[in-house]
């Protein structure tokens, strides 16, 4: 049974803080692009607890400004609370330190690759396997998830011309501007998502550097997101020659979508790290479906 709140508050205060430049910086921009940083980190939030609850919906409160630098204190509220949840005093609190390092961990990655993404939410299992009650022995989300997150916190940074920093109990992250604009992701309904260490044969690599490659799986061409861009770097440069035929020995996500009614919308494959290159031996032809 759930019941609607004004507002269930949990613990896990965060600031947000914007550097701007007294009667220099506009108004409008500096003010604006605080809105829209603080709806990428409930973006963030959002992505950190649907394997909690799928009707948990994470909202920014305003706690306190502060001037001479712009600084926003923001508190999590949750709109949408099990009753039961509710019976167990150390719920909020859990869940406001799970959001509070979740941030403060995936934020300090935010401009590094796949692998470290993946780290960084290993890190996080334990922290999902020790909620109280019954909400305990929930999984991370996908890594796919929290980069297309990640990529709206990116976005929204770029629209500050100021210095900005997240402060938390755990440390302060200094965001700098990208040079690279994200695209923005879909978001995705039911979903169920299978993780593993898979060989995938290469039908044809990406030379443009989309970072879409088609690959052989259960003898079917299969486009795959190759999120280890470190790897992906090292190919375009040349340090892995691939060829059709070879086989990436990977370790993968696969984020398959379903409707209410159990029938899949959509299948997304995922390379997060390219662990080997494997070629045939003895120069064998692997047969590669038309």
């Amino acid at each position: 049974m759930e019941r609607m709140l004004a507002g269930e508050l949990v613990e896990g205060e965060i600031g947000l803080v914007i550097d701007y430049r007294p009667g220099v910086s506009p108004a409008v921009e500096t003010l604006a692009g605080a809105m829209q940083f603080i709806l990428a980190l409930d973006k963030l939030d959002t992505v950190l607890l649907p394997s909690i609850d799928t009707t948990l919906e994470p909202v920014s409160i305003l706690n306190d400004v502060q001037h001479s630098s712009l600084k926003i204190l923001l508190a999590r509220v949750l709109k949408s609370v099990p009753d039961e949840s509710l019976q167990n005093l150390e719920w909020r609190k859990w869940i406001g330190n799970l959001l509070v390092k979740g941030k403060y961990l995936l934020l300090s990655r935010i401009d590094e690759d796949a692998p470290a993404i993946g780290e960084a939410l290993e890190t996080l299992a334990p922290e999902y396997a020790a909620a109280p009650g019954e909400l305990c022995h929930y999984q991370p989300p996908a890594v796919a998830e929290v980069i297309e997150a990640l990529e709206s916190v990116t976005v929204a940074r770029n629209g500050i011309h100021d210095a900005v920093c997240v402060q938390t109990e755990l440390g302060d992250i200094v965001l700098t501007q990208s040079s690279t604009v994200p695209p923005a992701a879909p978001e995705a309904g039911e979903t169920l998502l299978n993780t593993g260490i898979e060989f995938f044969k290469v039908k044809s690599p990406d030379m443009l550097g989309s970072a879409q490659w088609t690959v052989i799986r259960g003898n079917k061409n299969t486009r795959v997101e190759m999120l280890h861009k470190g790897w992906l770097e090292a190919y375009h440069a040349r340090q892995h020659a691939i060829l059709p035929g070879d086989s990436l020995k990977c370790r993968y996500q696969e984020k398959i979508s379903y409707s209410t009614t159990g029938v899949e919308l959509e299948r997304k494959l995922s390379i997060i790290e390219v662990l080997e290159v494997i070629s045939p031996q003895n120069g064998e032809q692997i047969p590669l479906p038309m």
